[in-house]
């Protein structure tokens, strides 16, 4: 899914999200491209040729689980409780905020317009107002001292409300992007070719929700990564699954769901948490 190692040679694929597609707020119809149009991460196409699965939810394993409440249910509700809770705690949105103009949308610009993300929308061609799945590759991680001023407002180069964004929406944006329609959608993530080595101290805390983990790799592929781990002595543990990712050029598929779980100690009532999933 990565584009080229030449730096002259532009993105292509005419699903690429442009910083044009959010202005004004209207949504823009395009004509996408599916993923299967993608060449074969040269990593994943040298060290496994997995079996195909007979259902491919499957092959979904938990990768972290995050608290967002505690309810007052004791047992499990009937499944209408979860979208009722939704709607008193976020409103529209998947996520709290005290500014309602800073949707998913607000957030996925920034990391747009920031030259941060290539991100496609695949719609269902039975059902074209539906997205399917959506991609992501990720170009670059802006950290504090390339912003220099954190509080600085830095604008848009589209029309669109609000028309600002500071810094720590740029990290929010990392992190609300892609809370996109639970249960029935996912992200196919990657790196790009040109995307530096280092992060901010953050995105290594962004990884353990929206990244991926060794634990999904079939057998052929463990061998590689045992072997990267134990010669790279010098690097922090933490930071060894995303630099194997980055470096190996290892694409992963991510998706998401609200649960309510007895999350704390058994004497509490349920919790409503956000469950990360990854496979292969």
């Amino acid at each position: 899914m990565s584009t080229s190692k030449n730096p002259g040679k532009k993105d292509k694929g005419k699903a690429v999200q442009k910083t044009e597609d959010y202005q004004l707020q209207i949504p823009t119809k395009i004509q996408l491209q599916p993923l299967t149009n993608f060449p074969p991460l040269p990593y994943k196409t040298a060290v496994t040729n997995p079996a195909p699965s007979a259902n491919p939810n499957d092959a979904y394993i938990v990768h972290d689980v995050e608290h967002l409440l505690l309810t007052s249910c004791k047992t499990s509700p009937p499944t209408n409780v979860i979208p009722s809770i939704l709607q008193e705690t976020f409103g529209p949105n998947h996520y709290a905020t005290d500014d309602f103009r800073h949707t998913q949308q607000f957030y996925e610009l920034i990391l747009v317009d920031t030259k941060s993300a290539i991100i496609t929308h695949i719609p269902d061609k039975f059902n074209p107002g539906q997205i399917l799945y959506s991609t992501c590759i990720i170009k670059n991680v802006i950290n504090a001292q390339q912003w220099k001023n954190p509080f600085e407002e830095r604008k848009f180069s589209v029309n669109f409300t609000p028309q600002t964004f500071n810094y720590n929406d740029y990290k929010n944006a990392w992190y609300r992007t892609f809370l996109l329609q639970p249960n029935i959608h996912s992200w196919f993530f990657n790196f790009h070719d040109l995307c530096p080595n280092v992060f901010p101290i953050w995105f290594y805390h962004w990884w353990i929700w929206f990244g991926c983990a060794p634990t999904v790799f079939p057998p052929e592929a463990n061998e590689g990564w045992d072997f990267w781990s134990k010669v790279t002595t010098t690097m922090e543990l933490y930071m060894k699954a995303v630099q194997f990712f980055k470096q190996f050029n290892v694409a992963w598929i991510f998706c998401w769901e609200y649960s309510l779980q007895q999350y704390l100690p058994a004497s509490y009532t349920l919790s409503l948490v956000r469950v990360y999933k990854i496979k292969w």
